[in-house]
């Protein structure tokens, strides 16, 4: 038997989302956060985080 999930995706204010990246349902990803080009975001991202790769993952933390 197939499921689909569905929930919503949050994107806060001064995300970005690089090309090809892939956003699984109900993640949130935080206030200046940063998704590399080609991630797959499987968990919430949190605020000032850059992530990248498969699963995505913690590269740098911005400073605010």
């Amino acid at each position: 038997m197939n499921i689909l999930k569905t929930a919503p995706i949050h994107i806060k204010e001064g995300a970005w989302i690089g090309a090809k990246a892939i956003l699984l349902p109900g993640v949130t990803i935080g206030e200046h956060a940063i998704v590399g080009a080609g991630a797959i975001v499987t968990k919430d991202v949190e605020p000032y985080n850059v992530v990248g790769g498969n699963p995505a993952k913690v590269i740098k933390k911005l400073n605010k």
